[in-house]
């Protein structure tokens, strides 16, 4: 693949990012010691003082004051500290995925980073706590615009120097090629994992970590996305769609897309096409 084409690839990709605020919080971080353990969620640290030890996926750091951490969901992670109060610093937890995968999954982000000028960062932290219990529609937008800012500057201030792409990962693009070819067939557990040569239960552990959720629920949500590009791009009838994309019955499609989208089939052909 050409560089044009995955640039417009990643391009794609981002423009359906979510993200999903969960926390923020501040201050001195007692009983940090833990052992090895998977994270449920994304985190973020914005380190004011304080020493200890994060090991990531194998890899070991040691964070001081103005450095930034990233503990991306899946990860396996361990902490130790020097003393009772480790660390004093800000904290976030989020969610940021798109097509059921990690962002952190398609890019290769460093788990730490060192910041010359903290001002930016720590502006940001504040910004989150000001804003993160605020109910009306600007406070949110600004929320999801400074939790992009924060994760953004660990590709800025990557000490590895790379220059950052989508990730190669042959399992899930060979399974989401294989679930588009068969959108109308049986996909089953044990028809996607005897494709792959894995037995089901190892196969839904695997898709877990690499996807972020089921595989029905995925198998789900890629149909009901071809389902609103049929209606878009085609002049199919509706009666005829739920075949196309797996369904037995007129009825439960009508039903699982209106959850899906808020809207029926019609009256999201009619108000979209």
């Amino acid at each position: 693949m050409d560089v044009h084409n995955k640039n417009t690839l990643l391009n794609q990709r981002i423009s359906r990012l979510q993200t999903e605020f969960i926390l923020i919080d501040h201050g001195l971080c007692p009983d940090w010691s833990r052992l090895p353990h998977r994270r449920r969620r994304d985190s973020v640290y914005l380190i004011l003082g304080g020493k200890g030890e994060i090991e990531i996926n194998g890899q070991k750091i040691y964070p001081t004051k103005n450095n930034m951490v990233l503990l991306p969901r899946g990860s396996v992670v361990s902490l130790h500290s020097e003393n009772e109060t480790c660390y004093n610093k800000y904290w976030c937890d989020f969610l940021m995925h798109f097509d059921g995968v990690s962002l952190f999954d398609v890019i290769d982000f460093p788990y730490m980073i060192e910041l010359d000028d903290i001002s930016r960062a720590l502006d940001l932290f504040k910004l989150l706590d000001e804003l993160h219990l605020n109910t009306d529609a600007a406070s949110a937008l600004k929320l999801n615009a400074a939790l992009l800012e924060i994760i953004s500057m660990f590709l800025e201030y990557d000490p590895r120097g790379v220059r950052h792409s989508a990730k190669d990962n042959p399992f899930t693009d060979e399974m989401k090629a294989f679930i588009n070819a068969h959108i109308s067939g049986d996909l089953s557990v044990k028809v996607l994992a005897g494709a792959m040569g894995f037995n089901e239960k190892y196969f839904i552990d695997l898709f877990r970590r690499h996807f972020g959720t089921t595989p029905a629920r995925y198998v789900k949500t890629a149909r009901l996305e071809a389902a609103k590009h049929e209606l878009l791009y085609s002049d199919s009838k509706i009666s005829s769609l739920p075949a196309k994309i797996g369904y037995s019955t007129v009825q439960k499609f009508s039903a699982d897309f209106k959850a899906y989208t808020g809207f029926t089939p019609s009256e999201f052909r009619r108000r979209f096409k």
